[in-house]
């Protein structure tokens, strides 16, 4: 763990020791979002938030990054509220500056756009 991450938990059980530990999968094309995913495959929860973005031209866009509320009331009853919500900020900014390839992220919706297009026409 890197100085400065914290660790947090899934309800599941899962420890997440550093925000390499989340799964991030982009399946939600159409709706220009980014899922965050537990790294426990067989958590029951499996989802544990979504990074949103949008189009601007051919560039993808920051919107909004949010952990669901199970999660937070999860790590909130397990360490408190306040460095609860620290610690989950802290991820989600992560997740958005150091994990996204911003680039490909538009590339994929720009190609899904145009086979749409290709199917539609």
């Amino acid at each position: 763990m890197s100085q400065g991450e914290e660790l947090v938990q899934c309800p599941c059980g899962r420890i997440i020791r550093s925000v390499d530990d989340y799964k991030v999968m982009f399946i939600k094309k159409e709706m220009l979002e980014i899922d965050i995913l537990c790294p426990n495959d067989s958590c029951y929860l499996r989802e544990l938030g979504f990074i949103k973005f949008r189009m601007e031209g051919d560039k993808a866009k920051f919107e909004k990054a949010v952990f669901y509320p199970p999660f937070v009331t999860w790590n909130a009853s397990q360490m408190g509220h306040e460095k609860a919500e620290r610690i989950l900020k802290e991820h989600l900014k992560k997740l958005v500056l150091e994990r996204i390839d911003w680039e490909w992220v538009a590339r994929e919706v720009l190609k899904a756009r145009e086979q749409e297009e290709k199917a539609e026409g």
